[in-house]
C-alpha cells in the first residue's frame, strides 16, 4: 500500500483514562421518523417510499381511497438497440365505501428504524390503522389493515391497475396483471387475506366485508437477466410460476411472522450506524420541519439516515444498480428516462455505501459494472471501445439496463466506475474480490487508456478531445479526464502490488506498461489565472471564468471523490480548489449542493459544508425539469429535488455528512475533520474507514472525548493526532498496544481481526 502524507486533526483526544469501549459507546439517536398530519397529494413530493432493494412502493395514506403505486427495478421499455425508459408498474387501490364521516387524529409516518409505514385516523368512533413494509426475505410488499379497538368494521375493495396494457386476472382472493413491453415480460400478483368477514369477486376487484383485519401481499417482477446474452432469462410462464410460489409461501405465514422476518433482516443493517447530535424528535410534522425549522439538528440526523434507508430500500438483491430515482417512479416518460446516468449520478448514488456501513448495498452496482465491462464477450460497452480501435471498454452518458449506451460519449466514466470497484476493496480488504471482480475490470479500463492517451509537447500523456460535463468544449487534457485516469492508474498500481504480495500472478507486460504510463501521465492539476484549479488545459471556449456557477464540479474530481487534492498533500492545490468552490457558489441543483458538501468537508471547513447542507434542505415544490441554481432542495417527503426528483442528492448529502465526521482517503483515519460549530456536542457509532475499520466517537464542545476502533481485518491502523506523543492505545482485553510514530503527529499500531481498541490522550 502506498504511503500517505498526514492529515491535520483539528480537535485532540481530551478524555483521561476514564473511557468506555465501543460496546458501551452508543450514540443516543432519537427515533428516526418522517410523519405528517394529512395524506400525500403527489407521488414525487409527499408520498412515502418502501422498498426491498428491487420491489418498491409509494403509499399515499388516502382516507376514502388508499393508493400504493409500485415499481420493480427491471421494468423497462427499450432493448439493446433502443434506449427506452424505466416504467411505473402499476397501482394498488383500496377503496373504503363507508368512509364518509369526519376524520380526526390523522397520522401518516415512515419509521426509518424499522422500515415500516403507518397510517392511523379515527372516523365515526372507529380507529383505523394501516401498516406497510417491503420484505427482502419474503419478496413481497405487505399491507395490514385493522381496526384495533373494534371488530368486524373493515369494508373495502381492492383493485390492481396496470400502468400499461397488460391482462388483468381476478380470482377468489387474488389479482394479477401480465404483459409485455419491448423486450421484457412482466407479472404482478396480489393476494387478499381477510380475518373474519367475507370476501367476494366483482369484475375487476375483490370486495371485503365486515372483516376484523385484512392483509394484502404484493409481488412483481420481469424476466430480465443481466447475465444472459439477450438479457432475457426465464419464460413468461416460468416468471408467473416463480412469483406465484413466492406469494403462496408468504401468504402461508402469519402477518406477525412476515413482520418479524422483515425486522430481523432490516434492523441489523440499518442500526449499524447511529448519529446523535443532541436533538430530540420535534413535535411538529416533517413538512413543517422542512418548511419552518430547517435549522433543526434533528433534521440533519433524519436526512443522513434517510439516505441510508433509501440505499437499503433500492439496492439489494439482483446485480443491477438503482437509477436516477432509486426505484420509485410513477411516470412512464420520466425525466432523463430515469436511467443509469454515468456523468456523476449513478456514482453519487453509491458514495455513502462504504463509509456508512452498507457495503452489501454497493454490490449490485459493482457486479453490474463487472458483468457489462468484462463479463459479456460482445457487450456494447466493449463495442464502443472497439469502434474507436481501442482495447477495453467505455460508455456514453445515458444507459439503460440492456447494455444500450447513448447520448454523448463519456469515456472517463469507465475510470470513475473503477474507483467504486477499488473503494469496495479499500474498505473491506477482500483480496479474493479484488482478484476476481475488481482487477479484471480495472486492467481492461487501463488498457483502454493505454491506447487512447497521447503525448503533449512536454512529453506528458493527455486524453485527447475530452469534455467537462456538461459544459464542453471538447479539448485535449481536460481536468475531468486527467484526474480520473490518474485515480485509475494510482489505484490499479496499488492493486497490482497487493495481488503480487498475495502470490497472485500479474502479467508483467501489463504491470510494466502501467508503471510507465502512470509515470508520464499529466495528473490534471494546474492552477489558472485567478488561482483556480483549471477545468481545461487551454480553455479555448473561455468557460473557465471566475463566477461560472455551473452545477458540475468536474475539475474537482481530485478533491472529492478522488484523493489527489488535500491540505496535507499540497496546500497550493487545496487553496486553488477552495477558489474554484467559491466561484461556483453555494447554490445549484439538488445533487450539486450535495457534492459541494463533500468538497468543503474535504477542505476541512465544517461550517461551510454545514451551510451547504442547510441549503440542500431548502423546501422545493417544482416537479418539472429546471436547471435554475436557486430551485434545488428537498420535497416534503425529503426526496431530493434536482428539480424534479433525483435521488442522487439524497445519497450525496448522506455521504457528505459522513465526510464531515470521518475521512480516511489519505491513508489514515482522520476523525472529525470538518465538524461544524452547530454540531458542538454529539456522538456517532458504526461509521467505516478504509482498511476495514469501524469507529465509535463522542465529542463535546467541538473536541473529541471518546473513540474506539474495531479492526475487521487485522490491518495496521493509522490515526492522526495533534499530540501523538501523549496517545495511549489499549485493547478491549485491557492490554496496552505498542505505538509507532510515523512523522509528525501520525501514529500507527498493530491490530487483531475482530478486536476493539480504545484510544485516549493524557492531558
Amino acid at each position: 500500500m502506498r504511503r500517505y502524507k498526514m492529515y491535520f486533526l483539528k480537535g485532540i483526544f481530551s478524555l483521561l483514562m476514564v473511557f468506555v469501549f465501543s460496546c458501551s459507546l452508543h450514540a443516543g439517536q432519537p427515533p428516526m421518523k418522517l410523519w405528517y398530519t394529512r395524506p400525500a397529494q403527489h407521488w414525487m413530493t409527499s408520498a412515502l417510499p418502501v422498498g426491498n432493494g428491487e420491489l418498491g412502493g409509494l403509499f399515499f395514506g388516502g382516507i376514502e381511497c388508499e393508493r400504493l403505486q409500485f415499481n420493480e427495478k427491471t421494468l423497462w421499455t427499450g432493448s439493446q438497440t433502443k434506449r427506452g425508459a424505466y416504467q411505473s408498474f402499476g397501482d394498488l387501490y383500496i377503496d373504503f365505501a363507508e368512509h364518509n364521516g369526519e376524520v380526526t387524529n390523522y397520522h401518516r409516518e415512515l419509521c426509518l428504524d424499522n422500515a415500516i409505514g403507518m397510517v392511523t385516523y379515527e372516523m365515526n368512533g372507529v380507529k383505523y390503522q394501516r401498516e406497510y413494509f417491503a420484505s427482502y426475505p419474503d419478496g413481497v410488499i405487505a399491507m395490514r389493515l385493522t381496526t384495533p379497538e373494534t371488530k368486524g368494521r373493515l369494508n373495502l375493495t381492492v383493485r390492481l391497475v396496470d400502468a400499461h396494457a397488460g391482462k388483468l386476472s381476478v380470482s377468489k382472493d387474488m389479482l394479477g396483471i401480465m404483459g409485455k413491453l419491448d423486450l421484457l415480460s412482466y407479472d404482478a400478483q396480489v393476494k387478499v387475506l381477510n380475518e373474519k368477514g367475507t370476501l367476494s369477486v366483482e369484475a375487476d376487484r375483490i370486495n371485503v366485508s365486515d372483516a376484523d383485519a385484512v392483509t394484502i401481499l404484493l409481488t412483481a417482477g420481469t424476466n430480465f437477466d443481466l447475465s444472459a446474452t439477450d438479457y432475457l432469462g426465464i419464460s413468461p410462464e416460468e416468471l408467473h410460476k416463480q412469483l406465484y410460489t413466492c406469494l403462496s409461501k408468504a401468504s402461508r405465514k402469519k402477518y406477525n411472522t412476515l413482520k418479524k422476518n422483515h425486522l430481523e433482516d432490516y434492523q441489523p443493517l440499518f442500526s449499524r450506524v447511529k448519529l446523535d447530535l443532541q436533538a430530540d424528535m420535534p413535535e411538529y410534522a416533517t413538512d413543517e420541519l422542512v418548511r419552518h425549522h430547517k435549522e433543526s439538528r434533528y433534521l440533519d440526523m433524519l436526512y443522513f439516515q434517510y439516505g441510508r434507508y433509501l440505499m437499503l430500500s433500492s439496492s439489494r438483491g439482483m446485480n443491477l444498480p438503482n437509477n436516477l430515482q432509486g426505484i420509485w417512479n410513477a411516470d412512464n416518460t420520466p425525466p432523463w428516462e430515469c436511467d443509469i446516468h454515468s456523468n456523476i449520478n449513478i456514482q453519487m448514488n453509491y458514495w455513502p455505501a462504504e463509509a456508512t456501513n452498507l457495503s452489501e448495498c454497493h454490490l449490485p452496482f459493482l457486479e453490474y459494472v463487472a458483468i457489462e465491462a468484462t463479463g459479456k464477450a460482445d457487450g456494447s460497452w466493449r463495442q464502443i471501445a472497439q469502434a474507436e480501435g481501442l482495447r477495453g471498454w467505455t460508455i456514453k452518458t445515458q444507459n439503460n439496463i440492456f447494455g444500450y449506451s447513448d447520448w454523448n460519449i463519456n469515456r472517463p466514466a469507465n475510470a470513475w466506475y473503477c474507483t467504486h470497484l477499488w473503494q469496495h476493496f479499500a474498505y473491506n480488504n477482500d483480496v479474493e474480490y479484488l482478484h476476481k471482480t475488481a482487477f479484471p475490470v480495472m486492467k481492461s479500463t487501463c488498457q483502454y487508456w493505454f491506447d487512447r492517451l497521447k503525448e503533449d509537447g512536454n512529453g506528458k500523456l493527455i486524453a485527447p478531445d475530452e469534455w467537462s460535463p456538461e459544459q464542453g468544449p471538447w479539448e485535449d487534457g481536460a481536468a475531468y479526464a486527467q484526474q480520473l485516469v490518474w485515480q485509475l492508474f494510482s489505484e490499479t498500481t496499488q492493486a497490482v502490488e497487493i495481488l503480487k504480495k498475495a502470490n497472485i500472478s500479474i502479467e508483467d507486460t501489463f504491470a510494466s506498461e502501467l508503471a510507465e504510463k502512470f509515470r508520464k501521465l499529466d495528473n490534471g492539476l494546474e492552477i489558472g489565472s485567478w488561482g483556480q484549479i483549471k477545468e481545461w488545459k487551454e480553455d479555448k471556449g473561455k468557460l473557465d471564468f471566475k463566477g461560472n456557477e455551473h452545477r458540475h464540479l468536474s475539475q474537482l474530481i481530485a478533491l472529492y471523490p478522488g484523493n489527489q487534492i488535500s491540505y496535507h498533500r499540497d496546500s497550493l492545490f487545496a487553496d486553488a480548489a477552495k477558489k474554484t468552490l467559491e466561484s461556483r457558489g453555494d447554490m445549484g441543483t439538488g445533487w450539486s449542493r450535495a457534492w459541494k458538501i463533500a468538497c468543503w468537508a474535504r477542505l476541512q471547513d465544517g461550517d461551510h459544508a454545514y451551510r451547504l447542507l442547510k441549503s440542500a434542505l431548502s423546501l422545493s415544490t417544482l416537479t418539472v425539469i429546471s436547471m435554475d441554481n436557486s430551485m434545488g432542495g428537498v420535497y416534503e417527503n425529503l426526496f431530493d429535488s434536482h428539480p424534479p426528483f433525483q435521488i442522487d442528492g439524497n445519497f450525496g448529502a448522506t455521504a457528505g455528512i459522513a465526510e464531515m465526521l470521518v475521512q480516511s482517503n489519505q491513508g489514515f483515519i482522520h476523525l472529525l475533520p470538518a465538524l461544524p460549530s452547530a454540531w458542538a456536542d454529539g456522538s456517532v457509532t458504526g461509521l467505516r474507514a478504509e482498511g476495514n475499520f469501524t469507529l465509535a466517537m463522542k465529542w463535546n464542545a467541538g473536541r473529541l472525548t471518546q473513540c474506539s476502533v474495531t479492526s475487521g481485518s487485522g490491518a495496521e491502523c493509522r490515526i492522526y493526532c495533534t499530540d501523538a506523543r501523549l496517545m495511549k492505545v489499549e485493547s478491549s482485553r485491557g492490554k496496552d498496544i505498542p505505538i509507532s510514530f510515523i512523522g509528525n503527529h501520525l501514529i500507527s499500531f498493530p491490530t487483531v481481526k475482530g478486536e476493539t481498541y480504545r484510544l485516549s490522550v493524557l492531558e
